[in-house]
């Protein structure tokens, strides 16, 4: 893309007004960017425009032609085939992102159908909450949040540093991961997390929730989100999440051996060496 007054993007166009198409959306106006909104639910594009999320809404990809950046942040079971239709409706040089939790097979089935010129690198925001729709946007959700994007080795590496500069006006912080290492560290990361808050909310008994805690409340948050988006991730990353319950279910089996030997201090962790081990919240 040729060099131009003003940051980039001046336009971007996002696909999908859901939470995370929505926060993104909410987040580009605040830093200057001009957004068009496309939703296949024209309740979602009103409540878009309602909230100041949009400068252009409608559910035609055409919209998609004035775009410098285009965002596709539909359900993950949609993403390759919405970001090849949009592909098709973008002019030559335009950049192309994704939102999708599963890697490999999207930015592989997306590379080998992609019209000439455009420029295509896959993302992911490591964001979100078990709210669901627009109505759940909320551009702080990505305040300090990684952003992975996923080049392969045919992308140009001023493309990755195009899209990252993007990611860091977006308030989030730029990991450049490839599509089947995402894949293994996200399924340990995110996915894992999701089945193990459905085992631990399915392995209590009714009574016992009635007395839950927050700490119940919040481990279980996730067995909150949509059941068919699980589905779809589980299908399309399933041997790595399953190499990440292999990896849960050892660490699982020492603390029930330190329980019934006796030896659970040894097991436990050090005090203080969680908070060393993961970042601190933004």
């Amino acid at each position: 893309m040729e060099a131009s007054p003003g940051p980039f993007p001046h336009t971007a166009a996002v696909v999908g007004l859901g939470l995370i198409g929505g926060s993104l959306a909410l987040r580009l106006r605040q830093v200057g960017v001009r957004v068009v909104g496309i939703d296949v639910d024209p309740g979602a594009v009103a409540e878009a425009q309602r909230r100041g999320a949009l400068d252009r809404g409608g559910v035609d990809l055409e919209a998609v032609e004035a775009a410098d950046l285009v965002i596709v942040a539909v359900p993950l079971d949609q993403v390759v085939q919405v970001a090849i239709a949009t592909a098709r409706r973008m002019r030559a040089g335009a950049f192309l992102t994704d939102v999708g939790s599963v890697k490999a097979p999207v930015v592989a089935a997306i590379s080998r159908a992609l019209p000439g010129g455009i420029r295509f690198v896959g993302g992911h925001p490591m964001a979100g909450t078990e709210g669901q729709g627009m109505a759940a946007a909320d551009a702080a959700l990505l305040d300090g949040r990684p952003f992975i994007l996923t080049p392969t080795p045919r992308t140009p590496p001023d493309d990755v540093a195009v899209l990252q500069a993007v990611v860091v006006r977006l308030g989030m912080r730029p990991i450049v991961l490839d599509p089947v290492q995402h894949d293994e560290l996200v399924a340990q990361v995110s996915h894992l997390p999701y089945l193990v808050s459905v085992a631990l909310l399915r392995a209590a008994a009714d009574d016992a929730k009635a007395i839950a805690g927050p700490a119940m409340v919040e481990m279980t948050r996730m067995a909150r989100s949509p059941a068919a988006m699980w589905a779809a991730i589980c299908r399309d990353n399933r041997e790595a999440i399953l190499r990440a319950l292999a990896r849960f279910e050892a660490e699982f089996h020492r603390l029930h051996r330190g329980l019934e030997t006796g030896t659970i201090r040894e097991v436990l962790p050090q005090d203080g060496a969680v908070a060393k081990a993961l970042p601190k919240e933004p």
